[in-house]
């Protein structure tokens, strides 16, 4: 679901391929100094098929017309292809634009200017007068944002055929995205009905064969088919499905099947195959009545107000006109711009339509009690329920709200925003944001607690209303332990979740905009920005918290810190205890677009420095490709500042402040990307005005022998495990690179010296500093000859592999015995308790020390060791602690017991790593590396899908191998098939990929059991294929069919060193 702030979720109305960036003809890649670069798909994005797989290459005369604009637009000029279609993706100026002033409407220019540039687009002169005119969007700087669809037979192209052109006010181009198609003609015609196409989708997706589609009227552009069996109804619409190879005769088919399952899909209208899949859900949280912020907050929105519903500027027709025509009133919650009620049946589909606040005056003033929070969370008699009217006027003056700020901004009718009525300004309209309150309260809680504590927004297309819902949160034990609060009075939450919606349909010329991993990051952050910024723009919050209200927690909400506090950069895509997850990922989106706000408000002022940065951030949204990483946006906002601000007297300082922010957390001039899916970016910390960087040199040495260390990872931050270095040192042990000034952190991590933070290392704009690293031997590391003698669970040897990217998991009281690399005077010990399921997170711990292996002594007994603020822990509560000995101790064994988890009722205990040190060892140097791990690989056939179910609740060979404890199961192969692994590939650095063979549409997932048969972690989504790392304490994977029949697929895993 769009924008989960909790656990999995999807993304928006549809998903595109990923895009990577690899060089173009020969040479290296100069992207922001000039030149050519070239898109390349990686494959499907983790919610998406996509059938359009093969490689298309630009054509001789297509590199010749490319050379041609570059030379004439100036140096500097950056273009990128498209791999699918072997067409420009992107064409971006440096700075300024590609043509001068030229005469004629926008829509004239953008036409005008790919006419002369149709060689470069393989496009005949024809294809250019079909084109239609899809959005004609307004910035208020005067600049025209000029989409065109392909059509072919008078049918427009989904999911591809797109071109964006951007013509500043004075009528010059100032740059492309797309995804278009070259010349070429039909192939056929619609010979299946869109009654049969929407058939064929339910029967594949849902398994229901037997579902007549029942078309009941027009929508939008769609014929809207009865809802059958299935949640709500389905939207169908001919169009056209575009490929390197031609275009195919197809229907758009928005399938909603019931929760959280919901898809775009494009169905060829000759066979009925499925040529693109794509989830429509996302998730997130909520807020209250009306509070400005939250109930109870210290700061000026604590504290209920009274708000005018009248009209504004932006909202003509003022809030409660349920007709959108200006100055009639209405009785309830429902307007030209939002609908609000409660939905108490189900949280996830808009199906009650009441209870609802009623006031024949619209006077719709309520006292809020918290009868939720004082009864303790009671759901029988529904406590929730005394608060009703409060709650969704509350939501829905948010929504309005949230409304007229994002159309201030730019989201307009035009933009496709949420509206009953759209003025005349744009065809769409009928769409007003549906609120549902205090969502699934009936029926969400225990035993499953499915609705409770989360919130989510799902975004159709234009014309269709989207909807948000907002939990109620209860306390689960061991699981999210936060306080009894009603999400509807939380602002940060209803904003994060209403500007996905903004982020679904403004990102691009498409509204399958965010399908990658970064850019579905980049959804998630653009939600808490938008919060946080309104909430400092308005004065009525301090800090830099999301979620304050709904979790209880006042340092950091739900998210790792308080935005003020948070560490990471670019390079940290994937570091958090979960891995590569939207979500955690998006808080460095967030992290870098507010350093960027209050550097603006540090150099201009509040109100200035806000809108400066609520400008420039969402003027890049249009201008953007699809599916864009972290890269593609920053250069989309560069342009914003140049098309916004070029004529003003700061225009230098803002660029400064803007690349000064970015490379300061390591998406500098020279970062690089191989595109949206890249979940390993190469940083840079690099302003592009040299006279800003200094240089950092540094070598890396042996604490104990003075010797250099080579292939240590030089990160500029605090984390190491799936982290892209900065640097790695060479065979002097020295490096070097360009960084911005600034203070940072140095994290150094090395086989055999495990890993160490260096504080506050200043870089001076135009001076070297140099620095030496001394890193200590880790007397623990396996890299240095320490062993793991005993331990009471296996892959015990995860404690000593110089990593927390790597679990074991123990049990109570377990322990492991080491015998170090050499006998020593143990100082000091440096344990990480990183995990793969937070409440097993190691809490106590004891460490017992022997010089012969038989008489042990204790040296720690560390009660709370790792201990975590409610409602759950989170990476930093878990990340790397030193521990010193009150007495140095000489051992030869150490002996480490797992005491407790942080969860009262989880019987594992997950510990990462165990890094032993002296203060007198000397001479100790690391062993050459071990080879790695050949790769394993499997492969079968799964005679049939369990869509109802998954691996853990309903599969046939799961429930079959879970049970019995035998392998191979005796249903191998029914809905799934089971892989026992080497016994070395438990070890946490080990990952595997699982992919089908056959063209149809399927959905494998991966889960992962350990030797007893318990599971370790799982691997699932709704892509078609799956990978991920093994867990620690991993034998066996589990390759079950969610969806498809006769399913052949391979498996391999690698040693991931």
């Amino acid at each position: 679901m769009q924008g989960r702030l909790l656990g999995r979720g999807g993304l928006p109305f549809a998903m595109a391929l990923a895009l990577v960036i690899l060089a173009f003809a020969s040479g290296e890649s100069r992207a922001l100094n000039g030149g050519v670069q070239e898109e390349a798909g990686s494959g499907a994005g983790e919610r998406t098929f996509d059938a359009r797989t093969s490689r298309v290459e630009p054509t001789k005369e297509q590199r010749e017309a490319a050379s041609r604009l570059l030379r004439k637009a100036g140096a500097g000029t950056r273009m990128a292809w498209d791999r699918r279609f072997g067409t420009p993706h992107t064409i971006y100026p440096a700075r300024g634009t590609l043509t001068g002033p030229r005469e004629g409407t926008p829509a004239e220019i953008a036409r005008s200017w790919i006419r002369e540039n149709r060689a470069l687009f393989g496009l005949a002169a024809g294809d250019v007068d079909d084109l239609n005119v899809t959005q004609s969007h307004g910035l208020s700087t005067g600049t025209r944002i000029i989409s065109f669809a392909q059509t072919f037979d008078g049918v427009e192209a989904v999911h591809g055929g797109s071109m964006t052109v951007v013509v500043r006010k004075d009528g010059s181009v100032e740059s492309y995205a797309g995804q278009s198609a070259r010349h070429g003609e039909l192939s056929g015609g619609w010979e299946l009905s869109g009654a049969q196409a929407l058939e064929r989708v339910a029967g594949r997706l849902a398994g229901a064969t037997a579902f007549a589609a029942e078309a009941v009227g027009e929508q939008a552009g769609y014929t809207q088919f009865a809802r059958g069996d299935f949640a709500a109804g389905s939207y169908v619409r001919k169009a056209v499905f575009v490929t390197g190879e031609g275009a195919l005769p197809a229907y758009q088919v928005l399938f909603i099947e019931k929760l959280d399952r919901a898809w775009d899909v494009m169905v060829d209208a000759r066979t009925g195959e499925i040529l693109f899949r794509d989830s429509l859900v996302d998730h997130s949280r909520a807020e209250g009545t009306v509070y400005e912020n939250f109930p109870g907050d210290a700061g000026s929105g604590g504290q209920p107000v009274i708000k005018s519903f009248e009209p504004t500027p932006q909202s003509p027709s003022g809030y409660v006109d349920p007709t959108g025509l200006a100055g009639l009133d209405g009785p309830t919650t429902l307007g030209n711009n939002a609908n609000s009620y409660a939905n108490w049946s189900n949280f996830l589909v808009p199906a009650d339509q009441a209870p609802r606040p009623v006031s024949p005056l619209s006077h719709f003033n309520y006292s809020f009690s918290d009868h939720w929070g004082r009864s303790g969370c009671q759901a029988v008699p529904p406590s929730y329920a005394q608060d009703l009217e409060p709650a969704a006027t509350n939501l829905f003056y948010h929504h309005n709200r949230i409304h007229d700020e994002f159309y201030r901004l730019g989201f307009t009718e035009t933009g496709d925003n949420f509206q009953v009525n759209n003025y005349g300004r744009d065809s769409g309209g009928g769409d007003p944001i549906l609120g549902l309150v205090q969502a699934g309260a009936a029926t969400g809680g225990a035993p499953l607690y499915t609705g409770r504590d989360n919130a989510y927004m799902l975004t159709l297309p234009d014309g269709i209303p989207p909807w948000s819902g907002m939990f109620l949160w209860e306390p689960i034990n061991d699981a999210f332990e936060g306080p009894c609060r009603d999400g509807d009075f939380d602002a940060s939450v209803i904003e994060h979740e209403y500007a996905h919606g903004l982020t679904n349909r403004y990102v691009s010329a498409e509204d399958n905009a965010l399908g990658t991993h970064q850019s579905g990051s980049m959804g998630e952050g653009w939600g808490d920005w938008y919060a946080l910024n309104y909430l400092h723009r308005e004065g009525l919050y301090g800090k830099s918290v999301v979620g304050e209200y709904v979790t209880g927690n006042p340092a950091r909400g739900i998210r790792n810190w308080s935005y003020g506090k948070n560490p990471t950069t670019y390079a940290d895509i994937g570091y958090d205890i979960v891995g590569p997850e939207v979500h955690a990922d998006g808080e460095i989106w967030t992290a870098i677009l507010w350093d960027y706000r209050q550097a603006l408000v540090a150099a201009f002022g509040q109100a200035r420095g806000a809108e400066i940065a609520q400008r420039t951030i969402t003027d890049a949204m249009p201008r953007s490709p699809a599916n864009p990483s972290f890269l593609d946006m920053r250069d989309a906002i560069a342009l914003a500042i140049d098309d916004r601000y070029h004529d003003s007297s700061s225009y230098e300082r803002i660029f400064d402040v803007f690349w000064t922010e970015f490379a300061r957390r390591g998406a500098g001039f020279h970062a690089r990307t191989a595109g949206g899916d890249d979940l390993d970016p190469t940083p840079a910390f690099d302003h592009p005005n040299g006279s800003r960087n200094g240089t950092l040199v540094g070598r890396v040495v042996n604490a104990a022998t003075g010797e250099p260390v080579a292939d240590a990872r030089v990160m500029l931050g605090r984390f190491e495990a799936r982290v892209s270095p900065l640097r790695t040192t060479g065979s002097g042990g020295g490096f070097s690179a360009p960084v911005v000034a600034g203070t940072y952190p140095v994290t150094i991590q090395a086989r055999g010296f495990g890993s160490r933070t260096f504080e506050n290392v200043r870089v001076r704009a135009g001076e070297t500093t140099s620095l030496r690293f001394p890193l200590s031997p880790n007397l623990a590391s396996g890299a240095n000859g320490a062993k793991v003698v005993s331990a009471t669970s296996p892959n015990a040897r995860a404690l000593i592999d110089d990593t927390e990217a790597s679990t074991w998991t123990s049990r109570r009281r377990g322990n492991a015995v080491i015998e170090l690399a050499r006998p020593a005077e143990i100082t000091s010990v440096r344990v990480s308790a990183y995990t793969t399921s937070r409440f097993e997170a190691l809490r106590d711990f004891t460490l017992q020390v022997s010089t012969d292996g038989s008489v042990w002594r204790n040296a720690l007994i560390e009660k709370e060791a790792f201990a975590y603020r409610k409602p759950r822990p989170v990476a930093p509560d878990v990340h790397y602690k030193t521990f010193r000995l009150e007495n140095p101790t000489r051992a030869k064994f150490v002996r480490f017991y797992t005491d407790a988890p942080m969860g009262e009722t989880k019987a594992r205990v997950q510990a990462a790593e165990l890094q032993v040190f002296s203060g007198t060892v000397k001479d100790v140097e690391p062993l050459p590396p071990p080879p790695p791990d050949p790769p394993y690989e499997d492969e079968g056939t799964i005679a049939f899908g369990t869509p109802v179910g998954d691996a853990t609740s309903g599969g046939v060979t799961a429930v079959d191998f879970q049970t019995n404890c035998t392998f191979p199961p005796a249903t191998q192969g029914s809905d799934g098939w089971v892989t026992r692994l080497p016994e070395s590939f438990g070890d946490g650095l080990h990952q595997v990929s699982v992919k089908g063979t056959s063209p149809a549409p399927h959905d494998l997932d991966l889960y992962f059991y350990s030797a007893d048969c318990e599971l370790t972690g799982s691997a699932a989504s709704a892509a078609a294929d799956e990978s991920g790392t093994i867990p620690s304490g991993t034998r066996y994977v589990l390759t079950h069919l969610w969806l498809g029949a006769g399913e052949s697929f391979e498996l391999r895993a690698t040693d991931a060193r």
